[in-house]
């Protein structure tokens, strides 16, 4: 007999023998409460029998897998067939001493059970009758080994979880064992007798999990997994495979193809509830997961409209360009997604004298814009008690204990305030933090305009000094925040100071050789950005240009 003859016997017989077993699992649970004594205990007898049965014929299969060119020995073989049929034909004895006491006790669907037991018990005869073959022993130990016995249908506690199942088998049997099994264990259970049936099913009535046979006639289990898989609203549906089919390599094929196991025949029915329990928890939790990141991008959405709206409302209290005088200003402002801290400003304190400065509140969000906003508001309005808006110095020391870092919610902040007096062309500064300004005179010479004061907020104690220095005509001044310079290249590095000097400098020279060129500062946020690589800036990008002319 060849091989693939020897594979169909084996999975016949596993088949049989987990009908008879399954059913008779069945009635000795419903023998529990039926009040006929006697039938009681032939149903129990009969579930005895049955469970009996699995140990010779398992030896007798086991036997028919081992090495060809050794065969058992005939005495063994035929021990092990009358030890099959002496059980199956308790078996068959029992199922009709208890079909007549069903019959008596108006027990109809004892009756209807014991009948599949009966026929299948009558099948597993015939097929061991009409199989000739000797089965071979191990080839190392010279000897058949019998398995251990496998539990059948006994566990009737509830699933964790009540799901909806699709059973897809071609025996009427196997799908109608399953199928009451999963019922007693609260589960929904619908069956189909084949791949197109079953995707027929599919399409009416949504299901979480689907038990799949392998060897169907026309799509089998293969072709339906490979459909399955392919169509993208049934992907993620569940598949068990339970299958007669023992080989690796059938194995592997259905697990790659996407199901999430693959259990013989003869499982353990506490292996199988433990499965669904734990298939129909992680699609619980992917329903809670995903109904968390859809809150979630709904929250980020409306964050980011937020955030939009808010970088707007910035951008519209920032300064016109400005004309006056001899001095001429430009700016760029190019929020992050996340919209950092910085503002700033410029305006006149008096006819002779622009006040002017940079802000850059730690953190990002609308708390650190809306702060950065509440100390430009402050500044532009000529609003902070009784400073010297005219000093640079007296301006930061009362910011510093006016915006304590205990009464921001932890947030602190840079600034960089000058005042330009244009009668005497000087400019008077004092930095909390901040970068230096970039000072370039009409020689080209550049000079970093800093200042050695603390971050404002963080010491209420701090004093903080003011330096000038004076502006002849054609000089310029940058004034930025650290979101320009502070950044990560294509190349993960960090950008150093000077490279960044170098871009500033040589954009300047070429804004200045180029009479159509109105201010560099856009060219030098491009540079910057195409450095990164990246669209966008991971922090707040501001930039202004001053020009001092004659």
């Amino acid at each position: 007999m060849s091989v693939d003859e020897r594979s169909r016997f084996r999975h016949e017989a596993r088949t049989f023998l987990n009908h008879i077993i399954g059913y008779a699992e069945l009635l000795a649970v419903q023998a529990e409460s039926s009040p006929d004594q006697l039938l009681s205990s032939a149903l129990t007898q009969m579930r005895t029998a049955a469970v009996g049965l699995r140990e010779p014929v398992q030896e007798y299969l086991l036997a028919l897998t081992a090495d060809s060119d050794k065969q058992a020995p005939a005495e063994v073989l035929e021990e092990l067939k009358k030890r099959i049929y002496s059980y199956i034909y308790d078996v068959i004895s029992l199922t009709q001493t208890s079909r007549r006491l069903a019959v008596a006790a108006a027990e109809k669907d004892i009756q209807s059970d014991v009948q599949k037991v009966h026929e299948a018990s009558n099948s597993l005869v015939d097929l061991f009758s009409d199989f000739s073959e000797e089965a071979s022993y191990n080839k190392k130990t010279g000897e058949t080994i019998p398995n251990a016995p496998r539990a059948a249908f006994v566990d009737t506690a509830k699933a964790k979880r009540a799901g909806r199942i699709l059973i897809v088998d071609d025996n009427e049997f196997n799908r109608d064992l399953l199928a009451r099994h999963l019922e007693r264990q609260g589960h929904v259970v619908c069956v189909a007798g084949d791949g197109r049936e079953a995707f027929e099913i599919l399409e009416k009535a949504p299901f979480d999990i689907v038990l799949l046979d392998v060897m169907m006639p026309g799509m089998n289990g293969f072709q339906f997994l490979e459909v399955l898989k392919a169509d993208t609203k049934l992907r993620d549906l569940s598949v068990i495979v339970i299958s007669a089919l023992e080989d690796s390599v059938s194995i592997a094929h259905c697990i790659e193809m996407g199901a999430e196991d693959y259990l013989l025949r003869e499982f353990d029915p506490i292996i199988l509830r433990a499965r669904i329990d734990n298939l129909l928890e992680k699609k619980e939790y992917k329903k809670q997961n995903d109904l968390v990141m859809h809150r979630l991008m709904d929250t980020q959405t409306k964050l980011a409209a937020e955030l939009r709206d808010a970088a707007t409302y910035v951008r519209s209290l920032l300064p016109k360009r400005l004309r006056w005088n001899h001095v001429a200003a430009d700016w760029a402002f190019t929020p992050s997604l996340s919209l950092g801290g910085d503002c700033f400003y410029y305006h006149r304190i008096d006819e002779n004298r622009l006040c002017l400065f940079l802000i850059d509140v730690s953190g990002h969000g609308i708390e650190a814009a809306l702060l950065s906003v509440t100390i430009m508001n402050v500044l532009r309005n000529l609003s902070l008690g009784n400073a010297d808006l005219g000093s640079p110095a007296s301006v930061l020391n009362l910011l510093n204990r006016s915006f304590r870092i205990e009464d921001q919610n932890n947030m602190f902040f840079t600034i960089w305030y000058g005042v330009y007096d244009a009668s005497t062309r000087t400019l008077r500064y004092a930095s909390g933090g901040a970068p230096p300004a970039i000072f370039i005179g009409p020689d080209g010479k550049t000079t970093e305009l800093s200042g050695n004061g603390c971050i404002i907020g963080v010491d209420e104690t701090a004093a903080y000094e003011e330096n000038s220095v004076s502006i002849l005509p054609g000089s310029h001044m940058y004034l930025f925040s650290d979101g320009i310079f502070e950044v990560r290249k294509s190349d993960s590095t960090m950008l150093e100071w000077q490279e960044f000097m170098d871009i500033l400098l040589v954009h300047h020279h070429e804004c200045a050789m180029a009479p159509s060129c109105l201010s560099p500062i856009n060219r030098i946020v491009e540079a910057v950005r195409a450095i990164t690589g990246q669209e966008y800036f991971d922090d707040d990008v501001s930039i202004m240009e001053f020009a001092f002319n004659d």
